[in-house]
């Protein structure tokens, strides 16, 4: 049996969806995982210095290298792939397509990014940005000759074996932002959550997920219907989400929205603003997508979804779920991996 290609893994977060990358690809290669210990101020420096002795080393016997999000992290490999004729993939996550200056959003807000994010994608062999939405940030903002290495590969996320009921739940809608500053509360439109839970006081509200000042500038604006819960593991979360009726996506800036999915997946009715990854998500479904982040629109939808029933939800489902099924990203990935240069 012939032995497996190695494949270097960089990352500089250990988010849970970099997490299930690397159990896709190790199924196929010998992935060798380096992550950063620090990804912030001077201790980036050190780092960097690490990840070169580690490429030195490894980069010449293996295939290339497969990396998540186009920061300072993805420059040196990027570089040293094109010297040594290596593939070099770099997964557009969102922020590292994203340009909102006036949230200071988007790794081109700061210099190293902008820097990084010129060089990093100019020099890799394969761009895969995580939906459309994502894609077309990236030509708009990095350049539109980007084209022809990028490829859309969605993020995926797969359902547990045994669902939770989706009947006789309690009138509830909740939605997930794992936020610490104010400025991700507005472009993950948790201002107008919270606004929408005060026009409808006859429904429960939760939102999970903030902590330190987004918190509490949550907490000093919400009403007697909201509850915020700050960040749970896992398994809490999808356990709090199979207690509501509704899950709410309300983002301005959304590359994916993988708590969508999840709550989907939990038996919760969807209701999204339809605009980037959201829209792409609950696109050609029976769930109902908002065009507008108006209360009258809002409102409107969260009673139509109070109503579903059981059969509705899991119709939802599965028109749904299987497009994102992590299979199918797999096999994806490992096209791209494999694929000659």
């Amino acid at each position: 049996m012939d032995a497996k290609q190695k494949v270097l893994f960089i990352r500089h977060l250990d988010s849970s969806f970099v997490r299930r990358d690397i159990e896709l690809l190790s199924s196929g290669f010998d992935l060798l995982d380096f992550r950063f210990r620090h990804n912030k101020g001077f201790m980036i420096f050190p780092e960097l210095l690490r990840q070169s002795f580690f490429l030195l080393r490894k980069l010449p016997q293996s295939q290339g290298v497969f990396i998540w999000f186009a920061d300072f992290h993805a420059v040196i490999p990027a570089f040293l792939c094109r010297v040594l004729r290596k593939k070099c993939i770099i997964v557009i996550g969102g922020v590292d397509a994203s340009y909102i200056p006036e949230y200071h959003y988007g790794t081109k807000t700061k210099l190293l990014g902008k820097i990084s994010l010129k060089l990093s994608t100019n020099l890799a062999t394969n761009l895969l940005p995580v939906s459309v939405f994502t894609k077309n940030n990236l030509l708009t903002n990095a350049g539109s000759h980007l084209l022809a290495k990028s490829k859309v590969v969605y993020n995926c996320f797969d359902s547990p074996v045994e669902p939770p009921e989706t009947a006789n739940r309690k009138e509830a809608v909740i939605t997930v932002c794992l936020a610490n500053k104010i400025k991700t509360i507005f472009i993950k439109g948790i201002d107008f959550y919270i606004e929408l839970a005060k026009a409808m006081p006859h429904y429960s509200f939760t939102i999970v997920g903030l902590s330190d000042e987004a918190f509490e500038w949550a907490k000093q604006r919400g009403s007697s219907n909201l509850q915020l819960i700050k960040p749970v593991d896992h398994q809490t979360l999808l356990e709090l989400m199979a207690q509501n009726k509704i899950i709410c996506q309300f983002s301005r800036h959304e590359a994916f929205g993988l708590a969508l999915l999840e709550g989907i997946s939990a038996g919760c009715f969807p209701v999204g603003y339809n605009y980037g990854g959201t829209g792409e998500i609950i696109a050609n479904s029976l769930a109902y997508a908002i065009d507008n982040l108006e209360i009258a629109e809002a409102t409107h939808a969260i009673e139509y979804g109070m109503k579903t029933d059981d059969e509705v939800i899991k119709s939802v489902q599965a028109q749904i779920i299987p497009r994102f099924a992590c299979n199918k990203r797999k096999q994806e990935l490992i096209s791209v991996l494999r694929a000659e240069s």
